[in-house]
């Protein structure tokens, strides 16, 4: 029976971070990336054009110690973004980085926008900090709550659980000017942390409050 947090991928098993993200990184190989590949949507095989870009990412990766944003590597490449999304269905980051064996860590800690697939459609309609947080509580709208939460990947998209929370959130801080604890917010809603967590994959402060429009506080 495959443990948690490991993937089985013919004779082999690699372990995965919290979210499917190759850890450590020094596991990857070939086979990795083909079995990656193929249950990231990518039935035939990887392709030499496939091959290409996942060789010029862990170039950047392993040598300069760096993940490109998505415009620079189609830049890099002659690629157009269109083509990219093409290539890895399910995504830069969650496709490609994630079959290149780089962690989710990593690139956050290179640069927290690799990790936004939706950046650009954020940036171009709401006035965002360096952390993609919503720069003003009054700013907020259900459509950015509609995009953050894309980045999340709930199979349901936002429930009606989901909107509670946001709107337990949104309500307290508007009244209080502050953020609740997660176990004040959890009491609030008739949920535990644990159920929390499976609402929100991303977490309270970058998932939850994130998505309510709440400053980043430390």
């Amino acid at each position: 029976m495959q443990k948690p947090g490991t993937v089985r991928i013919g004779d082999r098993e690699y372990t995965l971070d919290e979210r499917g993200f190759l850890f450590p990184p020094e596991q990857w190989d070939e086979a990795f990336a083909e079995g990656m590949a193929e249950r990231l949507g990518i039935y035939d095989g990887l392709t030499e054009e496939h091959w290409k870009f996942i060789r010029y990412l862990r170039k950047k990766f392993l040598d300069e110690k760096t993940v490109p944003l998505v415009v620079y590597a189609c830049a890099d490449n002659n690629l157009r973004l269109s083509r990219l999304a093409h290539l890895f269905p399910t995504g830069y980051h969650r496709g490609a980085c994630k079959i290149a064996g780089i962690n989710y860590q990593f690139m956050f800690d290179c640069n927290p926008w690799i990790t936004y697939e939706s950046y650009s459609v954020l940036k171009s309609e709401f006035k965002l900090t360096d952390s993609g947080f919503l720069e003003s509580f009054d700013r907020w709208n259900e459509r950015f709550a509609q995009i953050t939460a894309g980045e999340c990947q709930l199979p349901e998209g936002l429930t009606d659980k989901h909107w509670q929370i946001i709107r337990y959130l949104r309500d307290y801080y508007g009244h209080n000017k502050n953020i609740p604890t997660v176990f004040a917010a959890c009491k609030a809603n008739g949920i535990d942390v644990g159920e929390l967590r499976e609402l929100f994959p991303s977490g309270y402060r970058r998932g939850a409050c994130r998505i309510a429009g709440l400053p980043f506080l430390g």
